[in-house]
């Protein structure tokens, strides 16, 4: 597959996936005015409101939440995925303290290869657990992120793989595409648990109730469907980040090394308690095989081509 095709396909996945949280949003609110209109069925519920026999009030207010929390997270993405814990802009400038001249040169370095056109944001996480992400809309709207942890125990090579698969995240257009699942997976469920304990009511009709019982499922059917989708997004983009890393780079070997050092550090600490960011797990370099990621086995056998 060429590049502009991956692009390409990166994009259309993109737009999917906000037309699915849209459409999600939309359905729920159809359920909470067929228990507001204690509808005496589920389907006349449905014609009743989308017919506009009766005001389907709280479906368009749940359409413009979810056009609204769609901008607000392209808007702020930045601020959100960094929430959690203390981080810092690391600029271009020639006074910078030894780790972030370290990640600095490291950084302009992979960009140079990388021949990116604009350069993205910067940032030093102050975290004791080892990972990196890149997030944003556009390679002009982007940027990357270490933990410090991470910046102090890999080598300047390894450190250099990490930010070339991070890189290659930006230059596949599908770091849009992450952050849009990890930040509207997690607003999308908080709607759907509050509209089911807001409209619990007394409505005895036979269509109020199927809603009702609807919007319970989809409490437990949303996170399913949440988790698959970052499952099978975040594990073939990785892939594909790895194998960029690897081409600027010209050599697997300085990623591979920094994955086995990333993953002994999981390994000997849980650090579920100290990462208290939910949005941007998917978005990590390095996460748990069975939700997000790939297994690191997995990951080295791609690298060298078996």
């Amino acid at each position: 597959m060429s590049f502009d095709m991956i692009i390409r396909k990166n994009i259309v996945k993109t737009y999917a996936a906000l037309g699915l949280y849209i459409a999600i949003f939309v359905f729920v609110g159809l359920l909470v005015d067929i228990v507001r209109i204690d509808a005496p069925s589920l389907e006349y519920g449905f014609y009743m409101l989308l017919s506009l026999q009766v005001f389907p009030l709280i479906t368009v207010l749940a359409g413009l939440a979810a056009v609204g929390v769609i901008w607000y997270s392209l808007s702020r993405f930045d601020a959100i995925m960094l929430e959690g814990d203390a981080y810092e802009l690391i600029p271009e400038s020639t006074r910078l303290a030894p780790l972030q001249a370290r990640i600095r040169n490291a950084f302009d370095d992979v960009l140079m290869r990388a021949g990116f056109r604009v350069a993205p944001r910067l940032y030093l996480i102050d975290a004791p657990y080892m990972n990196a992400f890149a997030s944003g809309w556009s390679e002009e709207n982007s940027l990357v992120a270490v933990t410090s942890k991470l910046a102090q125990t890999l080598s300047d090579q390894e450190l250099k793989a990490v930010l070339a698969h991070e890189l290659s995240h930006i230059r596949h257009g599908d770091v849009r595409l992450t952050m849009c699942v990890g930040i509207l997976s997690n607003i999308l469920l908080l709607v759907c648990n509050s509209a089911v304990w807001m409209f619990l009511g007394n409505n005895r009709s036979e269509g109020a109730q199927k809603a009702r019982t609807i919007l319970l499922i989809l409490q437990f059917v949303l996170p399913l469907l949440t988790l698959w989708l970052q499952m099978f997004l975040s594990r073939s983009r990785e892939y594909m980040a790895d194998a960029g890393s690897a081409y600027l780079m010209h050599n697997p070997e300085p990623l591979v090394s920094a994955l086995k050092k990333i993953s002994d550090n999981y390994a000997r600490y849980d650090f579920s308690q100290v990462d208290t960011n939910p949005t941007r797990k998917a978005a990590y370099i390095f996460g748990d095989a069975f939700s997000t990621h790939p297994s690191l086995e997995n990951r080295i056998r791609s690298l060298y081509g078996q």
